[in-house]
């Protein structure tokens, strides 16, 4: 692991991809309105949840070690976020998949680990 992830550095991440196609085209909040947080979590890459009324974007420092995984893993959580934001509650279903295989060609993913 060479990454020593931080807030700034998860809202950064997130701040660049949402510049980028599929991102753009989406309406996502500035990072300004997410909470990013930093955790120690063995059991998973990352997650997405609402706290508060405000989007959290929690990602592991466990798992995220390098910068390749910590864009793919962000990548995948705003896809969560928009999920959120269009009320779609299927979680990993069709259309998660149906927009997860727009972010993996626009950015060069591995769908089969996304």
């Amino acid at each position: 692991m060479t990454l020593k992830l931080h807030p700034e550095m998860l809202a950064a991440a997130y701040e660049y991809l949402r510049t980028t196609e599929p991102f753009k085209g989406w309406n996502l909040p500035h990072a300004d309105e997410i909470g990013f947080h930093v955790v120690k979590t063995p059991s998973m890459a990352a997650d997405f949840c609402v706290e508060n009324d405000m989007p959290l974007i929690r990602v592991s420092l466990v798992k995220n070690g390098h910068t390749n995984t910590l864009i793919s893993t962000m990548a995948h959580e705003m896809i969560h976020l928009r999920q959120h934001l269009t009320k779609d509650r299927e979680h990993h279903g069709q259309r998660f998949k149906k927009m997860a295989a727009r972010v993996c060609k626009a950015h060069g993913f591995d769908p089969t680990t996304f």
